[in-house]
Formats: structure tokens, sequence, C-alpha cells
């Protein structure tokens, strides 16, 4: 089995080529840049769809190019998520090798804490939220190009090799600056990478009737506990996390909105105040009855990720001593 997988120098799409070939599967990426092992393709650009379709002959495409917004607003306008998956939906089509492909979409298309009453019951957070939105019409429109299809929306991803905006929180963990708003316990549905992964490499094999046509959350089969979770990480850091109360975190969050309204830049606004205090929890036992529970529980992700972020640390430390001058 050929497997291309788009959006491949991305976190994700990178750690999911290295564990398909850690499999011995036969795997490519797809990057907009050209890098050793991957094919260059843009979803925005339609002949290069083709051609990497025609080169690699993959019998299956797993789609995780896309365009977000956590580093500000994005070039393309998230193009990438609805013209970009109707040009994939027709390089598909006039391909003869595709069998399968896997979209890649986002808990976003409905608003965190809520969960949806059918697969098509949406209320997108954002432009982004909305665009993934589209995107899954527009599968389930063309009905996944005659292919089998399937959807994934994923929640937050962590572990070794995440991007710097969710890396934020851990950063500010190691300085000693992150604390805990109020003591009430929150459960949250990540995904811990290499159980994502893992995940996807069972939906890319199981048989075809248990996965077309429908929608998986992807996410370990254990919740994270947030306070419980960041002291984790503060032990490895050996830092202990202060709480600051609800009405307290409230004030400095209104505070925050007006620093952000003159353009400045806030530690707490009642936007990201809302989001950390945000329950979510998703069903897992769909994902679950394929591929049984994830492997890789919420400690030793900590012990994994505090580890790797640790190294970071010392060699960039070592990096700035090696460019000093010399006195």
């Amino acid at each position: 089995m050929r497997v291309l997988v788009t959006g491949s120098s991305g976190f994700v799409g990178g750690a999911l080529v290295d564990h398909l070939r850690s499999r011995g599967v036969d795997v490519r990426g797809l990057s907009r840049k050209a890098a050793a092992g991957s094919l260059v393709g843009d979803l925005l650009d339609r002949p290069s769809l083709d051609a990497a379709l025609a080169e690699f002959q993959p019998a299956v495409v797993v789609n995780l190019a896309a365009e977000t917004d956590l580093k500000g607003a994005p070039k393309n306008g998230y193009r990438a998520n609805t013209e970009g998956v109707s040009n994939l939906l027709d390089a598909v089509r006039s391909s003869r090798s595709v069998e399968r492909v896997i979209w890649a979409s986002s808990q976003l298309v409905c608003q965190p804490g809520v969960l949806p009453a059918s697969d098509t019951d949406f209320d997108p957070v954002g432009g982004y939220g909305a665009s993934k939105a589209e995107g899954e019409r527009l599968v389930r429109e063309a009905d996944g190009a005659g292919r089998t299809w399937t959807i994934v929306r994923s929640t937050t991803i962590w572990g070794p090799g995440m991007s710097e905006h969710y890396l934020g929180i851990l950063r500010l963990i190691q300085r000693g600056l992150y604390f805990h708003v109020g003591r009430k316990p929150l459960r949250k549905s990540y995904s811990y990478i290499e159980n994502l992964t893992a995940q996807l490499a069972t939906l890319i094999a199981s048989p075809a009737t248990s996965v077309h046509g429908r929608v998986f959350y992807l996410a370990d089969s254990e919740p994270v506990e947030l306070r419980a979770w960041a002291d984790g990480f503060a032990q490895a850091f050996g830092r202990r996390i202060p709480t600051l109360p609800r009405p307290v975190a409230a004030l400095l969050a209104r505070v925050g909105d007006v620093m952000a309204a003159f353009g400045l830049r806030a530690p707490l606004t009642t936007a990201r105040l809302r989001n950390m205090l945000t329950e979510y929890l998703y069903d897992t036992s769909p994902i679950e009855a394929l591929h049984g529970p994830t492997r890789i529980d919420n400690a030793e992700g900590v012990r994994r990720t505090s580890a790797w972020l640790s190294s970071q640390s010392s060699s960039r430390a070592s990096g700035s001593e090696a460019d000093a001058p010399a006195a």
C-alpha cells in the first residue's frame, strides 16, 4: 500500500510520515517546499496535485494540509481548506490509483463544549472553523470523489515537535509564569501526537466498510484534567503553579481586553479566559472500536514532552553561547 500525506512539513503530517515509515509503509509526503523523500505540491495548484498522484500512484491519501490562524490571519484566507479541498477532490476523481482519502477537519466546526447533534450540525468557531465546515460539506457533496472517504476531527494536539502556538503554555510553566484559575477540575479531550498518528494508521488500514462516510473524533482515551496535566509539567521543570481566584482572573482579563483594544499585547483576555475554562469531552468510542484504547497515557506523554522541551531549550542556550562574541 502506498500512502501520500499532504501537509507533511507540519507537526502532524511529519509525525504521521515517520510513524508509517517505522511500520514499513511506502509513504511519501506532499508539501509546498522541497524536502527529502517528499513531493512538491500545493492544494491551490491543481496541476501539481495531478502530477504528484500520477508519479507516486498512492492507494491512500491523508489530507492534513490546511491554512490555520495560529500565527494570525492566513495569507490565502483559508482557501486551502475550501478551494484546496475541491482541487484535491478533482485530482482524486481523475486518479486511477487512489482508493481511499482521509480528510482532516477540526473540532472547531462546532463550538467547544457543545456536542453536535449530528455530523452536519455545524456551529463553527471563527473563519478557520467555518472553512473546515465548508471543506466537510464539499467532501460529502462529492461523496469523496467516488472513493472511500473518512473525516477526522482533531482536538488540541500536543507532544514532542508541537507548534510554537501550543508550546506557549508549556514555556510559561517552564518560566514560572503560568497560573491555575480556580480549583474546579477541568477535563479536556486532547491528543498526544503518537496516539493520534497510531489512530490515523488504523483508519488507513481498516476495512472500507468500517470507515466509509464516517466522522471520527480523534483524541486520547484518557482526557486531560488541566490542573493535573499542567502540574505534571511544572514538576518536571522544578516549578509550582499558583492558583488565581476566578474573580481576580476575570478582572485581569477585562484589563487585558482594554490593552488589546489599544494594540498592546495582553497576557490574558476575556476570550482566552473563556477558552481556558471551557470543558470539552468528545466520544472516542467509535475510533476505539477499531483501534482500541490509546497506548500512551497522560503521565508518559508529559514525561516525553517535558524531556523534549528541555532538550530544545538546552540546544538553544548552547547555540546562543556559541554565537556570542568572545570577550
